[in-house]
């Protein structure tokens, strides 16, 4: 528990940088280990439709090892792009569409849904190592990301989909 928590700290503060120069979160995502041990995206928008999936990196760990490179060795992850075969309108969970064993180990990462007129839904920042301490039947949430009355950044990442789902319907109150 307090491993998750330490990471859950660790993650909240690229978040915050980011949230300054992007619009408006209209929805959440939860990322839901299957008893198989597959992963589905729960997709719960405030409002409007999305259509589109992007797998970002976000950061990486060690940064760049090469010394002739100037950028970010997280910069030189490209991103990861599916176009949803019908759009999401309200609530919807889908077969991850990106492959968790090719997600690099040393590479944060952030699952983004996005609509036409600018709706777009968040993961939590994860890494391989998060994603691999979510068991069959939790959830991996942004609950750290987004406080709340009744969740807050100290609130463990990883729920049931029970409060996923709470958290999902107060995220949209």
């Amino acid at each position: 528990m307090r491993r998750r928590r330490a990471a859950a700290v660790l993650l909240l503060a690229p978040m915050l940088a980011l949230t300054a120069c992007t619009p408006d979160v209209t929805g959440t995502l939860g990322l839901l280990r299957q008893q198989d041990g597959s992963l589905e995206v729960l997709v719960r928008l405030c409002h409007g439709s999305v259509d589109l999936l992007t797998l970002d990196a976000v950061n990486s760990f060690p940064p760049d090892r090469n010394p002739d490179s100037a950028d970010n060795g997280w910069a030189n992850v490209k991103e990861k792009e599916v176009a949803l075969s019908t759009p999401i309108i309200g609530a919807a969970d889908i077969a991850m569409p990106f492959r968790e064993r090719t997600l690099g180990k040393d590479v944060l990462w952030e699952l983004t849904a996005f609509g036409d007129n600018g709706e777009n839904a968040v993961s939590a920042l994860f890494g391989a190592s998060e994603l691999a301490a979510v068991k069959p039947g939790e959830v991996l949430t942004p609950i750290g990301m987004f406080a709340s009355d009744i969740y807050d950044s100290s609130d463990d990442p990883v729920v049931s989909p029970e409060e996923f789902e709470r958290f999902a319907a107060d995220f949209c109150s």
